[in-house]
């Protein structure tokens, strides 16, 4: 398991799994932080540097080595940004899925410094998602530490208060706080740029490059 793999010393660990009970997943999130392990997951697609390497089960065909970073709640929504920028010859450094469940082991906080850090990331897109607070959290990140450009899409618009749509984590808190509106507001105060429309982002990319 997760542990063992950790106890092993390996450094960059990708659990696909979803449904890691919540206790489970809270001590392998600080023993895999002790251990200066980045995981990946549980219930992520995995992690790709298009033309190098990849880790999951994406989909190889449609993805195109270039400059931008991609970190997302979403795998669905992930592969229809990085087609929709293929598409148009804008290609992508590395792109990882944070995982869908309730307590991701990467974080985008976590994710965040390491592509600010990589010198073949131009721009990241960030693909959050109702619930939580890690967009929340990360806003703050990007508005203190990142000098490079920022892009966001937040989904679940239409989600009701206290219900669980899809994933695990995707929950709104009642009085609005984890909802599309209040996250794309956090955001943007951040100096983010916000897109509404999945088929806005490579113009928006392109613009900002």
């Amino acid at each position: 398991g997760i542990l063992e793999a950790i106890d092993s010393g390996i450094k960059l660990i990708v659990t696909i799994a979803e449904g890691v009970p919540v206790h489970d997943m809270l001590f392998t999130y600080y023993y895999a932080r002790l251990n200066n392990c980045i995981l990946i997951g549980p219930n992520t697609p995995g992690i790709i540097s298009p033309g190098k390497s990849k880790v999951g089960f994406m989909p190889d065909n449609i993805y195109k080595k270039g400059n931008i970073g991609i970190v997302s709640r979403s795998a669905t929504l992930s592969y229809e940004i990085v087609n929709n920028l293929s598409n148009k010859g804008i290609g992508q450094s590395t792109v990882v899925g944070v995982g869908g469940d309730s307590i991701p082991g990467s974080p985008f906080i976590d994710l965040l410094p390491l592509f600010e850090e990589d010198s073949q990331t131009d721009l990241l897109i960030m693909v959050g998602e109702i619930g939580g607070s890690d967009e929340e959290i990360a806003a703050k990140y990007i508005k203190e530490h990142m000098k490079k450009p920022v892009v966001a899409f937040i989904t679940g618009e239409a989600a009701p208060e206290g219900k669980v749509m899809g994933h695990a984590g995707a929950i709104i808190s009642p009085g609005g706080e984890g909802g599309v509106k209040y996250k794309r507001k956090v955001l943007q105060e951040a100096g983010v740029h916000m897109i509404e429309k999945l088929s806005e982002i490579a113009k928006v990319v392109s613009e900002i490059l």
